[in-house]
């Protein structure tokens, strides 16, 4: 009798990598959360292509990573979207779409809450380097971490010592209501139009959501504004999204974003001294630490905020 062995496949072991959470909402809070407000719980500093300084979002039906300066970098393609249960993506962030691995993320009703769970699937078609890409994603650090950041962004609207963001969302919600109107008219020479002040806004929202990254990660930040008031990186955030509305909605994203990220913040991360470079008209207003709520949440619903829905005002036809 003749004995015949198996060869062995470097893929037979390459199953699924499987993470949970519970989180204390309902799945229909979960999966908007999780999908809709994505660059406010990623970790992009440790679990990005660009770092901190930039935003992650689902953009019709891809993931897309955009650094501060606009470089862009395609994470997923969705492949099944079915709220409130069930997500499923083409998943090669840093890679082309035909290296791509599957995860699906379900959202079911538990008592309490919802459990999230991620499977992470499809490795056997890297063939001999399948258990190589498989042990990038099933390390610590990887998914179970992911799913830590955002259970800790759900548990920010019940934290108890979280910061007072009420005038910071009522400034927003004065620019923003007035920016949607699109009644304005053209700037005085050398001055920022509509479409300018708006980018502006977003993009500053966007170099703030990066220093709160860096602290909730224990990182040294720092924070400058020049790039939101480059002219080049303003106008082409305005023609990628193509038309008014898409501007504004993308600027209440990442207004979102910074406020839900501030939310996560502890009292020492909030009271953290970071150094700041601020510049106006191309002169240089302050070069000097700030704490970081003074600036990020007071000053922004005091004076930032508020001297934009001025600048907008006086655009509007009289």
């Amino acid at each position: 009798m003749t004995s015949h062995a198996t060869p062995h496949s470097s893929t037979q072991s390459a199953a699924p990598i499987m993470r949970a959470a519970v989180v204390g909402i309902p799945p229909d809070r979960a999966f908007d959360a999780f999908v809709h407000h994505l660059g406010a719980w990623w970790p992009l500093t440790t679990h990005g292509a660009f770092g901190s300084d930039g935003t992650v979002a689902l953009e019709g039906e891809e993931i897309i990573e955009t650094a501060l300066d606009g470089r862009r970098c395609v994470w997923a393609e969705v492949t099944a979207y079915e709220p409130p249960n069930r997500l499923v993506l083409q998943w090669h962030p840093g890679r082309e779409p035909e290296e791509a691995s599957e995860v699906e993320v379900s959202f079911t009703a538990v008592a309490g809450g919802t459990r999230v769970d991620v499977e992470h699937r499809g490795w056997e078609r890297f063939g001999e380097s399948a258990m190589l890409r498989r042990a990038v994603y099933a390390r610590p650090g990887a998914w179970g971490s992911v799913l830590d950041h955002f259970g800790d962004l759900i548990e920010g609207d019940h934290r108890p010592d979280e910061g007072d963001l009420a005038t910071l969302a009522a400034a927003y919600a004065s620019f923003y209501d007035l920016a949607e109107t699109g009644q304005f008219g053209p700037a005085p020479d050398g001055e920022w139009d509509a479409p300018l002040t708006i980018a502006h806004v977003a993009l500053n929202d966007i170099a703030m959501s990066g220093v709160c990254r860096a602290l909730i990660h224990r990182e040294t930040p720092a924070f400058a504004n020049d790039l939101s008031q480059d002219r080049a990186v303003m106008g082409a955030l305005i023609e990628r999204c193509g038309d008014h509305a898409g501007l504004v909605a993308f600027g209440r994203r990442q207004a979102a974003t910074l406020q839900a990220l501030l939310a996560r913040l502890d009292p020492d991360q909030r009271e953290s001294e970071v150094p700041c470079r601020l510049t106006h008209d191309g002169q240089v207003v302050l070069d000097a630490p700030r704490a970081w709520w003074s600036l990020a949440a007071v000053g922004q619903a005091t004076f930032h905020l508020p001297a934009h829905v001025t600048q907008l005002t006086n655009l509007q036809p009289r």
